[in-house]
């Protein structure tokens, strides 16, 4: 009788470790590894645009490439919110603007900043441009210096506008100018 209960229990013992390594081999496999990675963090600053609240809302605000539309402008007549006329005479008139210019540092060993302005290309006849006191060329200059990261630090653009006939020093009417103005932040 006991010959019988152990084959019994072999064959019940057997049976259990084929039922079970079928169900093991049903389940996905897995496995397990790890990776050594190195990286090397460098200091560094980024510039964005910020829309000033009394200023002209700048398409895509808070980024490094913003853009903004004076709207339609002229010596006299209404302008579009956030733009102002701050001078008008015989030979020429000025709209401006208020901007933000926030500039972001990852806690490096820099306290501050300076602020270069530029044109990409030379102004169009009979305009010039203007961030805050500095009349802009296609050279960079100084607008700002040791200015404190992570504020918004207001600037104003000015464009000055001849009031001289198209062909004669003017610029021309009725149509859409556009230009394009580089800052470049670099930390102290």
């Amino acid at each position: 009788m006991l010959k019988k209960y152990m084959a019994i229990n072999r064959s019940a013992i057997l049976m259990a470790c084929l039922l079970s390594s079928a169900a093991l081999f049903a389940q996905n496999p897995t496995a397990t590894g790890t990776i050594n990675a190195t990286l090397i963090n460098k200091n560094g600053i980024a510039l964005v645009f910020v829309t000033d609240p009394a200023g002209v809302s700048l398409g895509a605000s808070g980024t490094s490439a913003a853009s903004l539309n004076f709207g339609t402008i002229s010596a006299f007549g209404p302008l579009a919110g956030g733009v102002t006329r701050p001078s008008v005479s015989a030979a020429s008139y000025t709209v401006r603007t208020i901007f933000d210019v926030f500039v972001i540092t990852d806690g490096g060993n820099t306290t501050n900043y300076n602020l270069l302005v530029s044109l990409a290309a030379a102004a169009a006849t009979g305009l010039s441009y203007k961030v805050d006191a500095v009349t802009l060329t296609t050279t960079g200059q100084t607008v700002q210096t040791n200015a404190a990261y992570n504020t918004a630090v207001p600037h104003n653009l000015d464009l000055i506008v001849s009031t001289a006939a198209p062909g004669a020093g003017g610029p021309a009417v009725g149509t859409p100018i556009t230009t394009t103005i580089n800052f470049t932040a670099t930390a102290n």
